[in-house]
């Protein structure tokens, strides 16, 4: 039995000193959209996640070293 699509079928996991803080997102346009928002505070890593055969399925992981962004 497959797990039903959620309404926001994109998030992004972003490392905080609290633990990891989840974001969902509605589309493929907002995800990005977000990313660069992500990119401008903080967080030293961003892990972009998408649903998909009815689980999680990690999309792309971008990380901070020396004030730029890289992604893995």
């Amino acid at each position: 039995m497959h797990a039903r699509r959620p309404s926001k079928p994109w998030r992004l996991v972003v490392s905080s000193p609290d633990g990891p803080v989840t974001k969902p997102q509605r589309s493929e346009a907002a995800t990005h959209t977000a990313i660069d928002e992500e990119k401008q505070t903080n967080a030293d890593r961003i892990i972009v996640e998408k649903w998909a055969d009815g689980r999680w399925d990690e999309w792309i992981r971008w990380v901070r070293t020396d004030n730029t962004w890289h992604a893995e």
